[in-house]
């Protein structure tokens, strides 16, 4: 078996700030940082490159779900990371996430924050759990086995839940790992308003599948 390759993808919208210090810490860590710019209107990609990562850029804002799929499609490691592109996750905890995978115990690890910040997304946490088992289905840090992820098909009008559930159809056994975040330097956090539709979604995947 050849060595072991971490890619990290990052779907990214307007985090030009943000961007250089996280692509330079993934780089040592990992093999691949491949930065999906998500129709951004500042210089995202000029950043991004600049820094050492593979670029994928829409001409239009598609939305995280369509930036995560485009970016676990192209990634070449053996492992997948996805990260948020808002410096609020911490490369340093990438070790720790990927070891689950690597000693054979599960193929997807999510990490776990200290607290679900949306009563929304506390909802959707909740109704996950009615079929899978887990802390924090609305992480945007994860580690996946490329197997499973060239396999998921995302969807929704975010990856809560959804991303869980996905997972958990495609065989795989889940993992949490604990991971700190960080807070946010620039920008504003958007508001989960997309939380109210993605319930729908959630419903629709326990129910019926997709």
């Amino acid at each position: 078996m050849g060595r072991l390759r971490v890619s990290v993808v990052i779907p990214a919208y307007n985090e030009a700030r943000s961007l250089d210090e996280i692509i330079a810490n993934c780089k040592a860590l990992c093999d691949e940082v491949i930065v999906v710019d998500d129709g951004s209107t500042d210089n995202t990609s000029a950043v991004s490159r600049k820094n050492g990562a593979k670029v994928i850029q829409f001409k239009k804002n598609r939305g995280l779900v369509k930036a995560t799929q485009r970016g676990l499609e192209a990634a070449n490691g053996n492992i997948i990371i996805t990260m948020d592109g808002d410096g609020q996750h911490a490369p340093s905890d990438i070790p720790k996430l990927i070891k689950p995978l690597t000693e054979g115990r599960a193929e997807v690890a999510l990490g776990v924050r200290d607290e679900i910040p949306y009563r929304s997304e506390r909802m959707i946490n909740a109704l996950t759990n009615l079929r899978v088992e887990c802390s924090d289905s609305g992480t945007g840090f994860r580690a996946i086995k490329a197997d499973v992820a060239k396999r998921m098909k995302l969807h929704g009008t975010c990856l809560c839940g959804t991303f869980v559930l996905e997972a958990h159809k495609c065989g795989a056994r889940i993992a949490e790992i604990p991971v700190q975040m960080r807070p946010r330097t620039y920008g504003k956090r958007k508001i989960r308003t997309r939380h109210v539709r993605q319930i729908f979604y959630v419903l629709k995947d326990l129910v019926f599948g997709h």
